[in-house]
């Protein structure tokens, strides 16, 4: 086409726009959603979902990107220091607070409105409510999970769960074997994934399963407080039984070691790993005839078990440029029959917030659902009786009276304590008062010490 016949044809769109006879030539609204789900059923369910909404709504565009957690929060930070947020992001509870305290967040109330907030299961309206204003609305529930393998239990004539650390502990050692006799440990007794973030989500987990906290009301660590040794000693306790590297594994390697047959539990599983060991594990073997759940075990000073719930927030970003729109997409995000899609990309991590999915027949009938269900009551059974929390939250009110909490994550003082002692053998006590001053100094210089 001549340089002159394009111009010409340009003019006559334009025109044609004016009178209302052609397509109008306003820019699409585009709204950016960065979500965590990077497994490839998520992604085509969000995509199916995406595409549904933009042929409802011809005038908005989504943008989608799954981006891995360790990803996330730097181009969050990236991108509200540019002025550039999107409109929406995952990000986990205490992100939420942390950014919701600086006022980075709008309220999420109209898209709770929609799905009506009797609908929503009660433990998850705890998440990033700040003033009576939902700034968080989480978009699916997981709960960590105890996994065993039920074979091997049976065989070392073990009938029933831990119900303490104690317990735990003679587990373990009864499941650490040499299975062909050549004198090397071929199964461990437990596997624990040791990089950063599951360390903090196990320290959160155990102190509260001791009876402890993190932080007082002053805000000042707690660190050197006897639970916290206990939780300690307890750890070190643990490293008898677990495989060598341990400290390196992330949460893949960590359920290799399971669906792998080198370890006979695994102390941080989430209901995901159903689908890896569906996927890896024997055939004969994918079902919970070999890998069940137990109830998590309390420790010495506690009573009552504790688990960390893996429930990440949409957070709706101030200054991003259509928030509206993004608001209209996640009200039709939850409707049942979207949701629903969503929610059986992950069925066995998936828990959904509102009451209607759970109890509608569609979901019920999901064929995985139906081959584990036995890990959703176990996970369902910490929701219904608040014994769940978020990383590094002992108490719902630590959401919003903590906002240094992801301070302390990224910091990785609580994962160099725990490495001090179960590694280098350094004195709990020791490793905790170092581990103290450090948590101390950070929160100083944050401007959050009260005491």
């Amino acid at each position: 086409m001549s340089r002159s016949k394009f111009w010409r044809v340009v003019l006559m769109m334009y025109l044609l726009a004016m009178l209302g006879y052609g397509p109008v030539l306003a820019a699409t609204k585009v709204i950016h959603v960065w979500h965590t789900e990077t497994n490839p059923l998520s992604r085509k369910a969000i995509a199916n979902i995406v595409a549904r909404f933009e042929a409802l709504h011809p005038d908005i565009k989504v943008e989608a990107e799954a981006l891995a957690w360790g990803d996330l929060e730097g181009k969050i930070l990236a991108a509200l220091a540019a002025g550039s947020p999107p409109e929406l992001s995952h990000g986990q509870p205490i992100t939420c607070a942390a950014l919701q305290a600086k006022g980075l967040l709008l309220p999420l109330d109209e898209v709770v409105q929609a799905i009506g907030e009797d609908n929503i299961w009660d433990q998850i309206k705890k998440v990033c409510r700040v003033g009576g204003h939902y700034y968080g609305l989480v978009h699916a529930a997981g709960t960590s999970l105890l996994i065993y393998r039920k074979d091997l239990a049976k065989k070392q004539g073990i009938t029933e769960g831990p119900k303490t650390w104690d317990d735990l502990l003679r587990i373990a050692e009864k499941l650490t074997m040499d299975t062909d006799g050549d004198g090397k440990i071929d199964i461990y007794g437990l596997t624990i994934p040791g990089d950063n973030l599951f360390i903090n989500i196990l320290i959160g987990e155990l102190i509260k399963a001791n009876g402890g906290i993190l932080f007082d009301q002053q805000n000042r660590p707690r660190f050197t407080d006897r639970r916290m040794i206990e939780t300690l000693n307890f750890l070190k306790a643990l490293t008898r039984y677990l495989p060598p590297g341990w400290e390196g594994h992330g949460y893949r390697e960590t359920f290799a070691n399971m669906y792998g047959q080198k370890a006979a539990m695994m102390y941080q599983g989430y209901g995901r790993g159903a689908s890896l060991i569906e996927q890896y594990a024997p055939k004969h073997m994918a079902n919970t005839d070999y890998f069940d759940v137990w109830i998590k075990p309390r420790g010495p000073s506690g009573s009552a078990p504790a688990a960390q719930v893996d429930e990440e927030p949409w957070m709706l970003f101030k200054g991003s440029k259509h928030p509206q729109e993004a608001i209209e997409f996640l009200k039709f995000f939850y409707q049942d029959e979207n949701y629903l899609e969503y929610i059986q990309s992950v069925p066995i991590h998936f828990f959904p917030i509102t009451k209607s999915l759970r109890k509608s027949q569609a979901y019920r009938e999901t064929p995985m659902i139906q081959r584990w269900k036995g890990w959703l009551d176990v996970q369902e059974y910490y929701l219904d009786n608040d014994l769940v929390k978020p990383t590094l939250v002992i108490e719902w009110e630590d959401m919003t009276n903590k906002p240094y909490l992801m301070d302390i994550l990224g910091s990785g003082i609580l994962r160099d304590m725990v490495m001090e002692v179960t590694l280098e053998n350094v004195p709990p006590e020791k490793a905790a008062a170092k581990a103290q001053q450090r948590a101390e100094e950070l929160i100083r210089d944050k401007g959050y010490a009260k005491w």
